[in-house]
């Protein structure tokens, strides 16, 4: 009986080591994520003015 404490109590362990590990990456690539978005963004704000000054050079 005291063995299969003893496995149960290294089993939460892992959990909680491997939860920790993926709540971590999740908030990482959030903030990637998020970085993404904001240059995307940026592109295409970049991009629309370019399509409007070669519309004003072609007129």
């Amino acid at each position: 009986m005291h063995e299969k404490i003893k496995n149960l109590s290294e089993l939460v362990d892992k959990l909680i080591e491997l939860n920790f590990k993926v709540k971590t990456e999740n908030k990482s690539l959030k903030g990637k994520i998020t970085e993404l978005e904001q240059k995307i963004s940026n592109l295409v704000k970049e991009n629309q003015l370019l399509v409007m000054d070669s519309k004003d050079k072609n007129e």
